[in-house]
């Protein structure tokens, strides 16, 4: 684990816009949208990689992460990916996840997610 963490970290810092890495393969992901789990948000730094790593592991194997410029902090959450012809479902799960905002990696655009 400490070896995966390290992974990320150093991928992060050299990615500081945002990626989406698929940790079996350690690819990023291009395509889809991407919609983050509740159980890992408000992660940041790199102590919170353990967290994250063990989340995605058990779940869809997919990390995000991008640096917050506003408070200077990097952000990781395990994230689900969803085609992107999938939309309607996937900002579905995103208000399961209690999330203000999803990311349309094929479009490079975030989406915001209305509540109701």
């Amino acid at each position: 684990m400490d070896k995966l963490i390290d992974r990320v970290w150093e991928y992060s810092i050299n990615n500081p816009d945002g990626f989406t890495l698929n940790l079996e393969s350690f690819k990023e992901i291009k395509f889809g949208i991407a919609v983050a789990f509740e159980e890992t948000q408000n992660s940041f730094g790199k102590e919170s990689l353990q967290k994250v790593i063990s989340h995605a592991l058990e779940n869809n194997k997919t990390v995000g992460g991008w640096l917050n410029v506003e408070n200077e902090k990097f952000y990781f959450d395990s994230v689900r990916i969803f085609e992107n012809k999938d939309l309607k479902t996937a900002i579905e799960f995103a208000k399961q996840q209690k999330q203000i905002a999803i990311f349309d990696l094929t479009n490079l655009k975030e989406i915001t997610i209305t509540k109701g």
